[in-house]
């Protein structure tokens, strides 16, 4: 009971000091929207390029915020298909067993 008592006072406390941290927000010239777009679809290649070299960043700092955190997700969820991926659907008659179309139906 005690060692989990500590433990969410450990968490409740780090939560607190975290919540204190700032950072500087981007200034006109800092990326926004359309760099994080184009950061997001170079993640992949930065993440293993940066493993090998100390020089290469996935994620642009500092940045205009909230904008470019968008256009990196935007970015990023090209690779995972987003809304590209296609359904389609199947009928099958069951008296006769045949395959039916959309427009047979």
């Amino acid at each position: 009971m005690k060692k989990a008592l500590l433990t969410i006072a450990a968490l409740t406390s780090l939560c607190l000091l975290a919540a204190c941290a700032t950072r500087p927000m981007g200034g006109p010239h800092d990326p926004a929207l359309v760099r994080g777009i184009i950061d997001g679809l170079l993640a992949p290649i930065s993440f293993v390029l940066s493993l090998f070299s100390d020089t290469i960043r996935m994620y642009a700092y500092p940045n205009i915020g909230r904008w470019y955190d968008l256009g990196f997700l935007m970015g990023l969820s090209a690779w995972g298909g987003g809304a590209s991926t296609v359904t389609r659907y199947v009928y099958i008659d069951r008296r006769t067993g045949r395959t039916l179309d959309i427009e047979d139906r």
